[in-house]
């Protein structure tokens, strides 16, 4: 009686969660489609008609979206604008850098702490689980201050710095990945003489590259939807995270107009999307085990 009380409850919470997922995912396409389909409407056709297909598809809106698309930005030397293409190669910058620098620590520090029996060990695991549940409140001044004293406030390299940590939910990902490999792979690496550097870069680190890879991408996507930090630290620089959340507030004129919005909103996310599709496979993938395949 108890297996089939089990097994009729294991049913049950699968119905529950196939359709509470399958609305989510229909309501995710749902808002997409609405979202592409109005970024093609005519401003004046979409305040009488929200829904439906458009009378004429306005492929012109994206054309007066990226023309729009700017950023005026005060220098020592003035007022300069920052248009589209320049924040599409902040952005770049800005995210992949950021997620070289956070991925590599937290796997370097993983490594050290999941194959070295140190004493702190035990301690910096505990340090990433407690600020994972606690936020660090009042470190923003500390960090511009440290930033500033370095002569590296408003550069990539300052941010480049900061995001050089290894706090996070990734390092108990490449934690559990290290802890995962098998001993024979060190052990057989240091009878044919290979020091703890080379055991580290040579043979551990190729054994989680598909996992570095896969953490890599989702670190980038995190940082490219990012605009707080490049508000605070690098605001000659905007990326277009920072440029799209301007677009959505401008206060008039043809910008102020939901087809136009979208029309931007989309501009913006086309890397991300083409970034998905050609590595889809990889990030909707297990990040399994040393990137071995069982």
């Amino acid at each position: 009686m108890k297996v089939k009380k089990i097994k009729r409850s294991s049913v049950i919470l699968g119905i529950v969660l196939g359709a509470v997922l399958g609305v989510y995912v229909l309501s995710l396409f749902w808002m997409l489609g609405w979202g592409l389909i109005t970024s093609l409407k005519d401003d004046i056709y979409f305040l009488r008609h929200v829904i439906g297909l458009p009378d004429k598809w306005m492929w012109s809106n994206y054309i007066r979206a990226f023309n729009s698309f700017l950023v005026n930005v005060t220098t020592s030397s003035g007022i300069r604008t920052v248009y589209l293409e320049e924040m599409f190669l902040n952005s770049v910058l800005y995210a992949l850098g950021c997620a070289i620098a956070s991925t590599t620590c937290a796997c370097v520090m993983a490594y050290l702490s999941a194959r070295f029996a140190y004493k702190f060990s035990k301690v910096t695991y505990t340090v990433v689980v407690v600020a994972m549940i606690v936020p660090i409140v009042g470190s923003l001044p500390s960090e511009i201050q440290m930033v500033t004293s370095l002569g590296l406030f408003g550069t990539f390299w300052g941010v480049w710095l900061l995001k050089a940590n290894f706090l996070g939910m990734y390092f108990l990902v490449f934690y559990a990945v290290f802890k995962g490999v098998p001993k024979d792979f060190s052990e057989a690496a240091k009878i044919d003489g290979a020091g703890n550097f080379t055991l580290m870069v040579r043979i551990m680190f190729p054994l989680v590259a598909s996992t570095y890879f896969t953490v890599l991408l989702l670190n980038f996507i995190t940082f490219w939807n990012d605009y707080q930090i490049p508000l605070i630290y690098i605001r000659t620089r905007p990326t277009v995270a920072y440029g799209l959340f301007l677009f959505n507030l401008a206060g008039g004129g043809s910008v102020n107009t939901t087809p136009m919005k979208l029309a931007g909103s989309f501009l913006v996310m086309l890397p991300i999307l083409i970034v998905f599709l050609v590595f889809q496979k990889r990030l909707m993938g297990n990040i399994h085990m040393g990137g071995l395949k069982e």
